[in-house]
């Protein structure tokens, strides 16, 4: 019996050589994947834009059709990247993904309370809100005309330009003073007369 020695040099060749062979194998289903998860992406970017332009300018609800949009985008986007794991063969990462999705909301939860709390505020003022798209609101100190629900935040406009984002959880927790809720806007402001006029005339 002869038993024949191979070098290092050979054992990392013939390694190459069998990790190549196999990625030649599954190349072919990582490249589809790819694709899926492009097209997915540019489907999902198509339809969300067809949605903004035929949809959102006749929605009755500007705000919800808005926060409806991302979150149809970020679905589609989600749906394509499962599907490409289990066509590149990777149906167990895909089944470990959403296994581990539980726990690892749970620890993330804890790592990022502040952003899970304006997520989930965000989904609550998507249908139960004291505003419209363009209502001039008062939160504190914070006064502005709102332009957009976002995931995260409400994004208000002041009166002298500045864009301000506040946190979904507070125009959630936080009471809201809406100035245009029944289609007005009421200004308080004070007139002063001199001490020689008509203060029945004045009125």
């Amino acid at each position: 019996m002869t038993v024949q020695d191979t070098s290092p040099a050979e054992t990392i060749a013939n390694s190459i050589e069998s990790y190549y062979d196999k990625f030649l194998a599954v190349l072919p289903r990582i490249a589809l994947a790819i694709f899926i998860i492009v097209a997915g992406i540019l489907i999902a970017q198509l339809i969300t834009n067809f949605y903004r332009r035929r949809i959102l300018k006749s929605a009755t609800d500007p705000l919800m059709a808005r926060f409806l949009a991302q979150a149809i985008k970020i679905i589609f986007i989600l749906i394509a990247i499962m599907i490409a794991l289990q066509v590149a063969g990777l149906s167990g990462i895909a089944t470990g993904v959403l296994t581990a999705a539980g726990g690892a909301a749970i620890i993330l939860g804890f790592a990022f309370q502040d952003i899970g709390k304006n997520f989930l505020a965000g989904i609550i003022l998507a249908f139960n809100r004291p505003f419209s798209i363009n209502d001039t609101i008062k939160i504190e100190s914070m006064f502005g005309k709102v332009k957009a629900l976002n995931f995260r935040y409400t994004h208000i406009k002041t009166t002298d330009g500045r864009d301000i984002y506040i946190p979904n959880s507070d125009v959630l927790t936080k009471p809201v003073e809406n100035y245009t809720a029944d289609g007005f806007y009421r200004v308080d402001f004070v007139v002063g007369i001199g001490y020689e006029d008509d203060i029945e005339a004045a009125k």
